[in-house]
């Protein structure tokens, strides 16, 4: 293994921060990395929230993880000692960029979620990946031993402080209370599917797709550049690579975009999916076979402004269209505005991630 340097992250759901009590990864017997503190973790889930500079190169990578943790929203500690999947760590941290050499990750990211799930990604600028997602168990920890420097703090105390000091996370208990309980469950299940990039004309009389012929459209015909995501399980991709329009295990789609171009226009398509809708969608399509090979399909006609996404897998006879109440859409043409879709309400802005 190349010899660099590791950098190690915590991370918790902006809605639900959560702070460590101890947190290590352990590179041999008795060494470990410690996650950065951070008062509280509370940001985009599956990003880096904390880090610190290493004092040495890695000659290991982690291969347990012990560690004790206070979920603030819901007022309890979790603790986790388990081992992790180090071969897999190993594959990961040896990828690179293929257009640049250098490594594809730089983090490695641990992360907190309600009702003791926990998160273990790498982690880079272009790309993330979920290496494990574990369970822990609910524990009593004295809030003298937590806060030594303030023993007479109690636990309401301590987490009523966070919980004021944030009106995000204070409105949204206020308003919808703790999150189900299997919220983060279904956000880290993964499912294999491939990106298809479908560029037709749409056909308003008929209402029917149709394919560009060849040689007459030749010269209007659309060439895809790339597809972008970030996903409900705190990955993402931006290699540009290719990757995604091959069969991949990965969660449910958050944010996607599309860019393509047409001669000296250039196009960029923005999606955002409502996180219940495009879960029951995934849920009923996929059923107990989430390894089924799935296209994820997108339909382009920027001429007509007609947009579509499907799934679907061998043996259906048509694909399984997903309703556009279940995700937002807006389409610029040349970096201005060319098309939004009725439900749009994202905030300005909203499509730089």
């Amino acid at each position: 293994m190349t010899q660099r340097f590791l950098l190690i992250s915590g991370n918790a759901p902006v809605l639900y921060p959560a702070d460590t009590f101890f947190a290590l990864l352990y590179y041999d017997k008795e060494n470990a990395f410690e996650v950065p503190k951070c008062y509280p973790y509370s940001g985009t889930w599956g990003q880096v929230l904390s880090t610190s500079l290493p004092l040495q190169e890695v000659y290991s990578l982690p291969f347990r993880i012990d560690m004790v943790w206070l979920s603030i929203v819901e007022r309890k500690f979790y603790s986790l000692e388990a081992a992790l999947p180090v071969d897999r760590l190993k594959m990961l941290w040896q990828q690179t960029d293929e257009e640049s050499g250098d490594a594809l990750f730089e983090h490695i990211v641990v992360g907190m979620a309600p009702y003791g799930g926990l998160a273990v990604w790498t982690h880079g600028e272009k790309k993330s990946v979920l290496v494990v997602w574990l369970q822990a168990e609910e524990i009593e920890v004295e809030m003298e031993d937590f806060m030594p420097l303030n023993p007479t703090v109690s636990l309401d105390e301590n987490c009523d402080f966070y919980i004021n000091n944030d009106s995000r996370v204070k409105e949204n208990l206020e308003q919808n209370g703790l999150p189900q309980r299997h919220l983060f469950d279904n956000y880290m299940k993964q499912f294999t599917y491939r990106y298809l990039p479908l560029f037709e004309h749409w056909d308003t009389d008929k209402e029917k797709w149709q394919k560009y012929d060849g040689e007459k459209d030749m010269k209007t015909m659309p060439e895809l550049d790339y597809i972008e995501e970030a996903l409900f399980d705190g990955t993402h991709d931006k290699l540009h690579d290719g990757g995604l329009m091959n069969y991949h295990q990965a969660g449910k789609p958050k944010k996607l975009s599309v860019k393509w171009h047409i001669k000296k226009s250039e196009y960029t398509a923005y999606f955002w999916f409502e996180d219940e809708e495009i879960r029951k969608v995934f849920d009923r399509f996929y059923g107990a076979h989430p390894e089924t090979k799935t296209d994820f399909m997108i339909r382009i006609d920027s001429e007509k402004n007609k947009y579509e996404i499907a799934l679907y897998r061998y043996g259906l006879k048509v694909p399984q269209v997903i309703s556009e109440t279940a995700y937002q859409l807006i389409v610029f043409k040349n970096k201005f505005e060319y098309y939004r879709s009725e439900n749009y309400d994202q905030p300005k802005g909203a499509w730089i991630w």
